[in-house]
């Protein structure tokens, strides 16, 4: 089984996984775009910014309450199904102790940094859905270490229904940001509810001797590398966020973020796909580092295939899309800020898998390191270009940060499994993507939608040909992706 063409039953597994994750993303992060365009276009960038910032430390001190319980139980339980009860429920008692922590300095933070009163309400009342979260996270890891992601789609399609009717209705009726903000919290109570009925109802086992302190202590030093990891993740990612409310004004927040939600489809996609295949890495890497190797090549293919023609065709018509989303002028300072982010996406999809394999492989220290070097390098590079340019400042920063990061990853990634040749995974969907660009640049004065699907049949129809070509027929396309 060391090659994932051969394997029909790995690939309909994944296959399975990805569809059902990337439905729960699309419900989950797809409603909270929606629910993004509709504050900005109703409330501006002032009010966008104010809620960017609240949901950015949110996510910040998130991660922290978590204490990396979900790459360890997912891990674990993908090994090991009959120790699913067990992780799950001492996993529920670390939660909730570092949920309690992470909320207190969360509160600490807030009056720290001497917000206004308003933005500093609008994060404190988001503080309330850390437990939720914490709860929904480990339910969620269980799950997927079942490989039984549908059951997470089962859990947000309620739950982000209610939240975008509900702040459908609210800004209709004249409603601001507080009570948008409201909304998100309940939305993360109704979602985190349903996937705990829906994992407490499918455990062997139900009973209060499954909570070992000992067990639960091990458990929190074993993820206190992954907690590391996503803690300072989440911090850099929010970084430049952070520096710009402090060195600028919410607005500039705003347009940072509202460049960053463009590019929200592309890294759905890509998570989907990492988060889809972490379980058979796991499985593949115990086995040989060989057949781990061919997992992450055909991934890197997959995502290539639709992140570069996506990363070019944003760059070439960032104006209309901002214009298309937000539908008011002030975004247009927006662009220049998505024509240089929009590069991230590409790394992202390499590092991604780069570092999963570290973690399949036990290497999380390595990735830990990794993060910090971002982290420490992301403040120095933020600090000196937000104050010196602003705006574009910012979204250089963030650039130059994670090509250090791909630099970091590519070496231990290198010396662990046999060196992956990139440039022959890029050539095709690059070449394709270069006659969608041409074609682009020929249609200034169409309508955005209908040159979005244009380009796209171009692109897809000049693979195709490329791929025929290469494999000798279309029939032996089918073969080789189907």
């Amino acid at each position: 089984m060391s090659d994932i063409q051969t394997s029909k039953p790995e690939k309909r597994r994944f296959a399975g996984n990805f569809v059902s994750i990337l439905t729960s993303d699309v419900l989950n992060r797809g409603t909270t775009f929606v629910i993004y365009i509709v504050v900005a276009r109703q409330l501006g960038s002032h009010a966008f910014g104010q809620m960017s910032l609240a949901l950015t430390l949110f996510y910040s001190f998130q991660v922290l309450a978590a204490f990396g319980l979900q790459n360890l139980i997912t891990r674990e339980v993908a090994k090991d199904r009959t120790q699913s009860d067990r992780y799950f429920f001492n996993a529920l008692l670390v939660g909730l102790i570092t949920a309690s922590g992470a909320t207190g300095l969360l509160v600490a933070t807030v009056f720290g940094l001497k917000y206004s009163i308003e933005t500093r309400n609008l994060i404190l009342l988001t503080s309330l859905g850390i437990f939720p979260f914490v709860i929904g996270a480990i339910c969620n890891s269980v799950i997927r270490g079942w490989e039984k992601m549908h059951l997470i789609a089962f859990a947000q399609i309620p739950a982000n229904l209610a939240k975008v009717i509900a702040t459908l209705i609210v800004l209709a009726y004249g409603g601001g940001v507080l009570k948008v903000i409201a909304i998100l919290v309940g939305s993360q109570f109704l979602g985190a509810a349903i996937l705990l009925c829906l994992t407490l109802t499918r455990l062997d086992v139900i009973q209060l001797k499954l909570l070992e302190p000992r067990f639960a202590w091990s458990m929190a030093k074993r993820s206190a590398t992954f907690m590391g990891i996503d803690t300072v993740v989440a911090w850099w990612t929010s970084l430049n966020i952070i520096l710009l409310s402090k060195l600028t004004t919410e607005t500039e927040v705003g347009l940072y973020n509202a460049a960053a939600q463009v590019l929200i489809p592309l890294a759905i996609f890509t998570q989907c796909v990492m988060a889809s295949s972490y379980p058979i890495m796991c499985r593949r890497f115990a086995a040989d580092s060989v057949g781990a190797r061919e997992v992450s090549r055909r991934l890197m293919e997959l995502l290539f295939l639709l992140v570069i023609p996506g990363a070019v065709g944003v760059f070439m018509i960032a104006d209309r899309l901002l214009a298309m989303v937000y539908g008011q002028a002030e975004f247009s300072g927006a662009a220049s800020v998505l024509r240089v982010t929009v590069s991230i996406v590409i790394l992202n999809s390499l590092t991604g898998i780069l570092g999963q394999l570290l973690m399949a492989g036990n290497h999380e220290r390595t990735t830990l390191r990794i993060v910090i070097v971002d982290l420490v390098t992301g403040f120095i590079l933020g600090w000196v270009l937000i104050s010196s340019y602003g705006l574009i400042g910012a979204a250089w920063a963030a650039l130059l940060t994670r090509v250090v990061d791909f630099a970091q990853h590519w070496r231990p990634v290198s010396q662990l499994i046999e060196r992956i040749d990139i440039g022959q995974l890029l050539w095709k969907p690059a070449l394709a993507s270069a006659c969608m660009a041409a074609f682009l640049l020929l249609s200034k004065n169409w309508n955005t939608i209908l040159t979005i699907m244009t380009a796209a049949g171009i692109y897809f129809a000049t693979y195709l040909l490329i791929e025929s070509w290469m494999v000798g027929g279309f029939r032996n396309v089918r073969t080789r992706y189907l």
